[in-house]
């Protein structure tokens, strides 16, 4: 069984990798891999950065296309031809040094007779090793070698051959890099006066919270107990958190007392990150305190680190020399897609377990388990040092626990740290497959990223004590992962070849060989430079970096966009290394490992035409390295008594690690390179909004009318709402046929108040004798409720959803086209419902603000929670919560209001439910009702104000149920953008789906809209038929964007599952599925544009394509864009899918957003009445 799980990877892996092993390249020259497989490296596969070939799979399931390069199955090929059986004596090979497909046919013999496709077995056919493809003729070919793709893998493929080319260093050349090393620890490393300092700032703290929290005993960790850190790095205290407290208690009261006490000054509060914290300085030292509280998987890492470095004495020094490394490289900037620094740490704990001859070992060997039992195996503890791991087999209850040792209990002969360090080098830069492997700890076997089934192709980094956490998670772009790669080839090739030897003689030939070499003098000066920022996340090994939300959102949007987008995206655009006139000649760049990213295709030509004629390999560049001019005068010695000894040197310089390249900033939020998301401009809560002229009473006239209408054109009648009881109990007499004691209620927007004209039916099931669903199978219950509704002759499209939180089951009824579903104990939504008719009832002003909250939200394409915005139900509540902070309030806190001191309980699944139902009582209860006497049009403008004005959303809480301010720090919601909590269901945040560009869209949206209805006018365009098109405008209101989807499933647009699950997927379906949406009994899928949702063109031809949108309206012209006022209703119309099989022919209705035609349904509503009077 291969040991790297039952799926399928969906990159090739290299050849020689079909047992499981970690395969070579080369010969065993370096000592650092196991199973080495094969010795030409110019037959072997790139092992970083390859673009995963399409692959098939033959009926028995195995991979084809995977043996040694060649294609032993007959079906992997691009086309129907290679699935014929080929003669490999024809095939032309196409490979790295490939410069031209003409001179391939020279080398054959064919010369220029040579046909140009492949007939029979006497054609030219020709195979490229790199790709992974087969080519049938000489055009193909000739096309093949210009492909992108192709030429990249090759660039890739000259380096790795030059680079396994470098011999490994001399006995004289690793002394010289041991002695750098301990440099380095010298230099930037902590010594025990600092590592004592620490503990006497974590004693005064002690002193200083004991008086709050004399249970607690604080706890030192990251780099202040590892010694992996550097001399100026920050304290992190943990304070644990005591069984009657919560951690936001916890963290106020230390901020509190640290600002009370003399020894810690400059007490400011971290709370909207991962790990939230108290920043202060201890006053005598300078030292940065960094407070958290419950940070107990750090402290878990931290310890193992500490002890692990305590029995390693190999493990210090590389850690210290690639932390500093990363620094100079500016590789451990975690706000700028850096690594952490406790990762770093990981990577060389890794490396030393997978030796050929290992200094640590691997736990799950140790344990005696298997790799199939690495997915149930995890680390818990650790204790004298031993690791204690747990381990569940498969079937069975009863876990499996053990110890095994930390380190190896006999060591044999020590190994020189330079020769550690240069085969850490190599083994990331030539052994180790980046973009597949994770780094794991708990083994040494091979762990490949598709088993943690981690999206992107880039760095991971498993944490010991929480497997399922990529600790590299913050590259988060694919040009610093690149900068990565490139900075390791750079360093294993300067540390690899001949270093420089300082002599006494300071001729001029002696000054410009150590000028080559980089000879700066003092290590540290030259290193870190005064403007790094001093940060705990930054300077501490086991701190929990801030988890970057912009990337984890947009993980699946890089895996639903094509693969020529995903191209444009990864290829970086690489600023010059700012260089002096004397400093480019002293240091000339590397143009071996230099790459330009191409910018266009006429540039990716030139590009290709320079490479034709450099190439160089194996011996000629190796001989070329070592036998530079500036390398032997360096090396250069003499017999004169002026010239004393030389003396071999490395050093650490930011030139040598990086060929003269800086790092690309790329911000998350935005994806354009050159800032980060803290300065982003697409972030609208730095926006400063320009002032509202002053409003004029005949404006604020039109506001009320506006207002009015949206109500009265958009509120069903009462014709309408008795139809609806009509069809629940319909429903309701049909299913108890089938289901005893089923009974169905309406809840939603069709009984709360706040219901459209034609808006769906939401009804809740429940069975009589049962009080909730926690004894049923509800998958089970909802699939027999399908079956039975399928039987019902007025609905179709009869569709169940049992993968969702809330099972339910979808249908129109075909009658009134009214869409409906059913879910089963739904209980608290009834509740919510009648909560929100109260809030109706109180006031008519309510019903219209949420009407034009409603309509405003459906105009942006804002208001569909499936599709990664927020729910109608969310903007009610955001309407509520600013009537209920009006001064004079216009509606009460109903949750407030009740007799006694403490608040009455009427428990609904585990939640109170509890709200003040006697609205008749209310005037005696509540002495401020009736007292706001607010135009309608002055609370809709006000509430636009509200939210882009004064409302912080990066603080505060969107919550109805009480009218003091309710923080996010205290939900612990802070890494969300938009919170709007539930008002009986605490723990539900209806703005948790929400991501970065969604929220900045949404506010975008509230800040146009504040625009447009706070700017009175005199006159109205003439373009506009009326006020409502005016003010609802979406080309002004959305600025002509479309609305990002860059969480949506590109097949039918909505959230919550991938394109590969998504059930509109009609070739993922079995056949029987098919049959089904064929009769109309299951939802078929709809071909549209990803972007737009339209169906008249795909996604290639979209005139929204790159985020570009509609240009805005120019003085003259029609400000309301026709075209996009139709791409927004067929939008709307997508969302009730059209009916399929008999029903295929049928005329669809007409859905008009701004004006709806009411007559129809009305017309449809009476017949149906009219029918059951009759019946």
């Amino acid at each position: 069984m291969d040991d790297r799980g039952g799926k399928g990877r969906r990159w090739r892996e290299p050849p020689g990798h079909s047992d499981g092993s970690e395969g070579d390249f080369s010969p065993d020259v370096h000592g650092l891999g196991r199973n080495r497989n094969r010795a030409c490296p110019e037959e072997s596969w790139p092992s970083w950065r390859r673009r995963p070939p399409r692959r098939r799979r033959s009926s028995s399931g195995e991979r084809q296309g995977q043996a040694g390069g060649s294609f032993s199955s007959p079906g992997a090929g691009r086309s129907w031809r290679d699935r014929q059986p080929r003669d490999d004596g024809q095939v032309l090979v196409i490979d790295h040094a490939t410069v031209s497909i003409n001179q391939l046919l020279r080398q054959r013999g064919g010369g220029a007779d040579v046909p140009g496709r492949a007939d029979g077995g006497g054609g030219v056919r020709f195979s490229c090793h790199l790709c992974n493809s087969r080519l049938d003729s000489v055009s193909d070919a000739h096309r093949h070698l210009k492909d992108r793709w192709h030429r990249r893998r090759a660039k890739e493929k000259r380096q790795e051959v030059m680079l396994r080319s470098i011999p490994f260093p001399g006995t004289e050349d690793i002394a010289a890099v041991g002695t750098v090393l301990e440099d380095v620890v010298r230099e930037v490393g902590m010594a025990d006066r600092d590592v004592d300092l620490r503990r006497r700032v974590l004693a005064l703290m002690q002193d200083v919270l004991a008086s709050v929290l004399p249970d607690s005993r604080l706890r030192l960790y990251g780099s202040s107990c590892t010694r992996f850190g550097f001399r100026h790095s920050d304290v992190n205290i943990d304070v644990p958190v005591p069984p009657d407290m919560h951690q936001p208690d916890v963290l106020l009261l230390v901020k509190k007392t640290l600002s009370d006490s003399a020894v810690f000054v400059e007490v400011e509060s971290d709370f909207h990150t991962q790990v939230p914290a108290v920043l202060c300085k201890e006053k005598d030292s300078g030292l940065l305190c960094r407070v958290s509280s419950g940070n107990e998987r750090a402290v878990l890492t931290s310890r193992y680190l500490s002890q692990l470095a305590q029995r390693e004495p190999s493990l210090l020094p590389l850690v210290l020399a690639f932390r500093h490394w990363a620094r100079i490289c500016h590789l451990d900037m975690v706000d700028e897609g850096g690594l952490p620094p406790y990762s770093l740490a990981l990577m060389v704990i890794c490396f030393l377990q997978q030796r050929k001859e290992p200094l640590l070992p691997a736990y799950l060997e140790s344990a005696g388990l298997g790799i199939s039992q690495l997915k149930n195996f995890s680390l818990v503890a650790v204790e004298e040092d031993e690791v204690l791991w747990v381990c569940k087999v498969d079937g069975d209850a009863e876990q499996r626990c053990g110890r095994v040792p930390l380190v190896f209990a006999e060591r044999g002969g020590g190994v020189e740290p330079g020769r550690l360090w240069v085969e850490f080098l190599a083994f990331y830069t030539l052994d180790f497959q980046t973009s597949d492997r994770v780094v794991s700890v708990r083994t040494s076997a091979p762990l490949w990223r598709e088993n943690k089934d981690w999206p992107r192709k880039r760095i991971a980094i498993e944490d010991p004590f929480a497997v399922r956490k990529n600790v590299a998670r913050s590259v988060s772009s694919q040009p610093m992962f690149e900068y990565l790669l490139h900075c390791l080839r750079c360093t294993y090739k300067y540390f690899c070849r001949p270093p420089a030897r300082s002599t006494a003689n300071h001729g001029p030939a002696a000054q410009q060989a150590a000028a080559h070499n980089h000879v700066h003098g003092r290590l540290g000066a030259s290193s870190h430079g005064s403007s790094r920022r001093v940060s705990g996340v930054d300077d501490s090994d086991c701190v929990i970096e801030e988890e970057l939300l912009g990337e984890e959102e947009n993980s699946e949007d890089e895996e639903n966009l094509d693969e020529e987008e995903c191209l444009q995206r990864e290829e970086r655009r690489w600023e010059p290394f700012a260089l002096t006139t004397e400093e480019q000649g002293l240091f000339p760049l590397d143009e071996d490992l230099s790459e330009e990213r191409p910018s266009d295709s006429e540039e990716e030509e030139d590009e290709l035409e320079e490479e034709e004629d450099l190439l160089v390999f194996g011996e000629e560049e190796s001989n070329s390295l070592l036998h530079s001019p500036l390398n032997v005068l360096a090396g250069r010695g003499t017999d004169k008594a002026g010239a004393v000894r030389d003396v071999l040197q490395y050093t650490f310089t930011k030139k040598a690690f990086t060929c003269g390249r800086t790092h690309t900033l790329v911000c998350s939020v935005c994806k354009h390179d050159g800032h980060l998301r803290a300065s982003c401009p697409e972030d609208l809560r730095k926006l400063q909004l320009d002032p509202l002229p002053p409003m004029t009473p005949k404006f604020l006239n039109i506001l009320n009318e506006v207002c009015g209408q949206c109500y009265g054109d958009f509120s069903p009648d009462e014709l309408e709402e008795e139809v609806r009881e009509h069809i629940l109990q319909d429903l309701e007499t049909f299913i108890r046929r089938h289901i005893s004691g089923a009974r169905l209620k309406l809840f939603g927007s069709s009984k709360n108040g706040f219901g459209f004209k034609e808006s769906d039916l939401d009804i809740c099931m429940v069975l009589e004798g049962c009080n909730n669903a926690k004894d049923l199978d509800c998958i089970t219950i909802i699939g027999k409720l399908a079956r039975v509704l399928s039987k019902h002759t007025g609905l179709r499209n009869i569709f169940p959803i049992t993968t969702a939180k809330v099972p339910i089951v979808k249908f129109c009824h075909v009658k009134t086209g009214l869409e409906a579903d059913i879910s089963l104990y739904n209980t608290l939504a009834l509740h919510n419902t009648h909560l929100l008719a109260s809030y109706a009832a109180i006031d008519p002003r309510v019903r219209i603000l949420c009407y034009i909250m409603k309509v405003f939200s459906k105009v942006c394409d804002i208001g569909d929670a499936s599709r990664g915005s927020l729910s109608s139900y969310a903007y009610t509540l955001m309407v509520l919560f600013y009537l209920q902070q009006r001064d004079p309030p216009v509606v009460p806190v109903l949750q407030e209001i009740y007799d006694g001191a403490q608040k009455p309980e009427v428990l609904v699944d585990g939640w109170n439910v509890y709200f003040f139902r006697d609205l008749e009582d209310l005037p005696r209860r509540w002495p401020e009702c009736g007292r706001n006497a607010e135009l309608v049009g002055d609370l809709w403008l006000g509430l636009l104000r509200f939210y882009t004005e004064e409302f912080n959303f990066k603080e505060q809480v969107v919550c109805v149920r009480q009218r003091m301010p309710l923080t996010t720090f205290k939900k612990q919601w802070t890494s969300r953008f938009i919170c709007i909590e539930d008002p009986f269901d605490l723990n539900h945040n209806l703005g948790g789906g929400l991501s970065r560009r969604m929220t900045n869209f949404i506010m975008k949206a509230f800040i146009n809209g504040r625009r447009v209805f706070g700017s009175p006018i005199k006159t109205f365009p003439l373009e506009y038929p009326d006020k409502m098109e005016y003010f609802f405008d979406p080309e002004v209101l959305t600025e002509g964007e479309v609305v990002p989807n860059d969480r949506c499933c590109r097949v039918c647009g909505r959230v919550g599952h991938y394109m590969k699950d998504c059930p509109k997927r009609r070739k993922a379906r079995p056949r029987c599925v098919s049959e089904e949406a064929e009769h109309g009994d299951v939802e078929a899928s709809v071909k549209c544009c990803f972007i737009c949702g339209a169906e008249s063109h795909m996604k290639k031809t979209c005139p929204f394509r790159n985020g570009a949108g509609s240009p805005r309206p120019e003085a003259g012209s029609s400000p309301s864009s026709p075209g996009r006022l139709r791409v927004v209703r067929d939008r709307e119309r997508q969302r009730s899918p059209p009916p399929e099989g008999k029903n295929k022919g049928r005329k669809k209705k007409k859905k008009v957003l701004l004006q709806p035609q009411a007559g129809s349904l009305t017309g449809q509503l009476s017949r149906v009445s009219n029918r059951a009077t009759v019946t």
